[in-house]
């Protein structure tokens, strides 16, 4: 690297159209579009803007795309997968200190761990020309969020000083871009001072103010009452323009698109917005952010409060885009954060998120599903059927218990499901219940039929915790799905846990699952099994012999030592508030009680976004946590 290099207005022109003209890569940059700029592809370097204030979309589009095939498949033979991994290699020229900053954030969440490879091949062969600001637009606060100069994430920077063009070299790709087609100079100290002086008179361009980006989290977690969330989100159109044109935010949704002729077919990821009502819908039909507020709330939340204590910082770099994408002119941020600090703090304790966990990394890539071949199918009630699965690998599933798989059907898509199997053998089960396009299509399937596999994701229970403890386990509906995969371990282990008592429980006696582990678990002296539906209907009451009434209603018949004691509560989130308030009431300390949650684990491996829990990626640190964990935080329970 040899530093800061000088060239004439005339000569980066002519280096410009060098790139275009004889470069194999494709070279985009800000052009006019209207009274508006866009990155687009350059055709020569009369059309590249260097003076433009900021872009319609950010140049993150080149890296996330805003549609991108994942994979293709022929729909004869569906494992006949292509992935989608050959990129077109670009220059960028042009992108600003506050998208460079942007790109870096983006960086630590696709190239952290669990590698996105598609994203990976886009920043490798990309080339990044970064240019200082020349002209500020009026709803931009980057001053404020220290995002108007940057000194790293470059391979050159450019400052136009009038006739001259300044060039600061950043990387060894860089300095050959530069020796290959440009025509530049060692700069003098005089060329670096007008640089300096240009870089240090942009602050006071900046009409917009907004509170550093250190007050955020502090702002936020004092004002979660604050009356700006009711007034602002009752404007609001719930269009998701904010996120959409946002240069941070990184959140996705994946669908399978066939062909006119049924014939091949793609798996596609489009950009999404948590603004969007149907962002955290699950596939029994919950909507866990329902309430506009909520989702306008979780929007500022995320941004200033949940991704810094993740990844250190603040996802918003003050570009202002959001501020002209919104009609009800409620999305700016500089805005908001100003009103909360001229505010009152309405809570007296800030809100705790709790510690992420390390999580394992998975290897390849990790967007294609592996073949695996229905083994078997068995028919449990009218909506859930049991399936066991194969690896065509041969190799074990290698999961724990606790943890889910994405279940993948090309042509229809994928869905998360549980593993109700004990780990250990060459294969593994799971019920699937019929709520959906997907499990609708599984219900339709045989043994030998091909499905595929991605994973197992997520954190299981902690069963080195149990060792030497009682185990209750409180189970409703689909909830036993999941617990059995405990339930059997537990049982394999027997002699190393002490009461050990399994409570169940359904709406009626028709929605009773797994009959046969059911009778084998009450036979056993060494269990404690108890059974109950809400309610049972005259002509069932024949056939049925267990309790009848709430599965609260059968708690009081198992005594133990609460301390001593591990309870895993797994079943519809309705249930959680009143079985939690009973273990409480019995003395189980909060740490002792394990909770599976449901959310719509889309990617498993928290990059999505719609499975997001406040600070927290419930398809990595979950699905299973203490209720110490999670009890603090508005949107878990």
């Amino acid at each position: 690297m040899n530093g800061l290099k000088i060239m004439s207005r005339e000569e980066w022109q002519a280096f410009v159209d060098k790139l275009i003209n004889e470069d194999a890569r494709q070279v985009v940059g800000p052009r006019s579009k209207g009274e508006k700029f866009v990155f687009d592809q350059l055709d020569s370097a009369d059309e590249l803007r260097l003076d433009h204030d900021v872009t319609i979309l950010p140049p993150k589009k080149y890296f996330l795309p805003t549609h991108e095939d994942l994979m293709t498949y022929d729909l004869k033979h569906p494992f006949n997968v292509k992935g989608t991994q050959e990129v077109e290699p670009r220059v960028i020229i042009g992108m600003h200190p506050y998208d460079i900053k942007a790109l870096l954030q983006m960086d630590k969440i696709y190239l952290g761990d669990n590698v996105d490879t598609n994203y990976k091949a886009r920043r490798d062969n990309t080339l990044i020309i970064a240019s200082d600001i020349l002209t500020v637009s009026e709803n931009s606060f980057a001053a404020s969020m220290d995002s108007i100069t940057v000194g790293t994430g470059f391979d050159l920077l450019v400052t136009v000083l009038g006739d001259k063009v300044a060039v600061q070299v950043g990387s060894e790709a860089g300095q050959e871009l530069l020796a290959k087609y440009g025509n530049a100079t060692d700069a003098s100290q005089d060329v670096q001072g007008q640089v300096d002086a240009l870089r240090n008179a942009l602050p006071s361009k900046y009409s917009k103010k907004a509170p550093s980006p250190d007050q955020w989290t502090d702002l936020l977690s004092k004002h979660q009452e604050n009356g700006v969330w009711d007034e602002n989100s009752k404007k609001c159109l719930e269009c998701g323009s904010c996120t959409m044109v946002c240069p941070t935010c990184y959140c996705y949704d994946v669908d399978d698109v066939s062909s006119l002729d049924l014939k091949e077919g793609a798996r596609m990821r489009t950009w999404d917005g948590c603004l969007l009502r149907e962002f955290t819908l699950i596939g029994s039909g919950e909507i866990f952010r329902e309430d506009v507020k909520e989702r306008y709330k979780h929007r500022f939340y995320r941004k200033g409060m949940h991704l810094p204590k993740r990844y250190g910082d603040v996802a918003c770099v003050g570009c202002g885009r959001c501020v002209s994408a919104c009609l009800p002119d409620i999305a700016d941020p500089s805005q908001l954060m100003d009103k909360l600090s001229q505010s009152p703090s309405d809570v007296a304790k800030h809100l705790e998120i709790p510690k992420q966990s390390v999580t394992t990394p998975v290897e390849g890539n990790l967007l294609v599903p592996e073949p695996a071949t229905i083994r078997s199918v068995e028919t449990l009630t009218d909506h859930e059927k049991l399936f066991v699965i194969e690896l065509d690998s041969g190799k074990p599933l290698g999961h724990s218990p606790g943890q889910f798989v994405e279940v993948s059907i090309f042509g229809i898509g994928e869905a998360p499901i549980s593993v109700s199997s004990a780990p250990g053998g060459n294969t593994f089960e799971m019920v699937v219940r019929k709520v959906g396009d997907v499990t609708e299509k599984l219900h339709g399937m045989k043994s030998g039929d091909k499905v595929g596999i991605r994973g197992p994701f997520g954190h299981g229970f902690n069963t080195g915790a149990m060792k030497g403890k009682n185990v209750l386990f409180i189970c409703g509906g689909l909830g036993i799905v999941p617990a059995r995969s405990l339930i059997n371990f537990v049982i394999e282990h027997r002699m190393e846990y002490g009461q050990v008592m399994i409570l169940y429980g359904c709406k009626e006696p028709s929605e009773f699952l797994f009959k046969t582990d059911s009778a084998n678990w009450m036979a056993r002296e060494d269990i404690q099994h108890i059974t109950t539906v809400d309610t049972c209907r005259e002509e069932d009451a024949g056939a049925w012999d267990g309790e009848v009434g709430l599965i609260t209603t059968i708690m009081p018949l198992v005594t133990f030592n609460p301390e001593q004691t591990i309870a895993v509560v797994v079943g519809p989130p309705v249930m959680y508030k009143f079985v939690i308030r009973d273990l409480k009431n019995m003395g189980v300390p909060d740490d002792n009680i394990m909770v599976s949650l449901e959310r719509r684990m889309k990617c498993g491996v928290g990059k999505c976004g719609h499975c997001q829990m406040n600070g927290v990626y419930v398809c990595k640190e979950g699905p299973v946590f203490t209720y110490k964990d999670i009890k603090d935080l508005p949107e878990a329970i």
